[in-house]
């Protein structure tokens, strides 16, 4: 009689574990969801566990990452804004004696006038390209996301660069759409373009393929002036950074600009020497939310 007691108590007992098992196994699935949907953008922070069993410590440790990264994120935004303000001002201070040097330039008319005000306009395109920049890089700017259809959109901005170079060829290879910012994705590709423009030969060729798939969006944009050396590629995408021996047209922030706008959609953009010339390679992931 007490062997049949004891092994009712036993299998309660099993029973009870595996219930316990089953309700902590349902807690970590629902945890790992939680997190997935946080780290994704689409979930708030983790709560603390109030409960004293084993999957209590594994929700603490969640929320306590959560909540430093919440901390941290504030801490960025904090600092990014302090960076937007600053470099606000300081360009704020460069471009009034600069408009006050021009009024006076024009009103002298020397005999280097002509002269004077193109470096003056170069200034104010350098501290304009450089405010971009740096409020691109604080998230001093409103990306606006919606799906956009990639063809008439580096179209468009190749129609505003046309103008300069009438000579030049462009081949557009490819159909995709993509969710992005249409005024910024168009900017970076504009700043493509240009680069090739400058580059290659009067008559150059640039050569834009894209693609997509289930997961990315991939665009090139290839010219045939021929590249750059090898050491330089590494440093393509720093401001100010010019090739040496190459013809310098711009203020040297365009790439950097560029690579800024596509980290701003989550992409990677890489450039490399080709047979032909200098290639741009870019990356930009297909996401499926609702905010970006």
């Amino acid at each position: 009689m007490a062997g049949y007691v004891i092994s009712g108590v036993l299998a309660i007992i099993v029973i009870v574990l595996a219930i316990c098992l089953m309700l902590q196994k349902k807690r970590m699935i629902h945890l790992a969801e939680k997190m997935e949907d946080y780290l994704a953008g689409r979930g708030q922070p983790l709560s603390f566990s109030l409960k004293e069993d084993a999957v209590a410590p594994v929700e603490n440790a969640a929320a306590e990452m959560t909540n430093r990264i919440e901390t941290g994120k504030e801490r960025y935004q904090q600092e990014a804004r302090r960076t937007s303000d600053l470099t606000a001002d300081i360009s704020h201070q460069l471009k009034t004696p600069l408009s006050s040097l021009r009024l006076f330039v024009e009103m002298d008319e020397g005999p280097h006038m002509a002269q004077e005000i193109s470096q003056i306009e170069r200034m104010e395109t350098l501290i304009g390209s450089l405010l971009r920049l740096e409020k691109l890089c604080a998230d001093g700017y409103e990306f606006s996301f919606a799906e956009h259809p990639v063809r008439p959109l580096i179209e468009n901005a190749w129609n505003r660069l046309a103008p300069l170079w009438p000579e030049k060829i462009i081949v557009i290879e490819g159909e995709a759409t993509l969710r992005c910012d249409e005024k910024w994705l168009s900017e970076a590709f504009q700043n493509l373009l240009k680069n090739a423009c400058e580059h290659t030969a009067e008559n150059g060729k640039i050569t834009v393929r894209m693609e997509q798939t289930d997961s990315a969006f991939y665009c090139s944009v290839e010219d045939n002036g021929g590249g750059v050396p090898h050491e330089d590629l590494p440093h393509l995408f720093e401001r100010f950074y010019r090739v040496e021996g190459q013809k310098q047209n711009g203020v040297g922030l365009g790439l950097a600009i560029v690579k800024e706008i596509i980290y701003r959609h989550h992409g990677h953009i890489t450039a490399e020497n080709t047979k032909e010339g200098l290639k741009f390679s870019i990356s930009i992931p297909i996401l499926n939310l609702t905010q970006s």
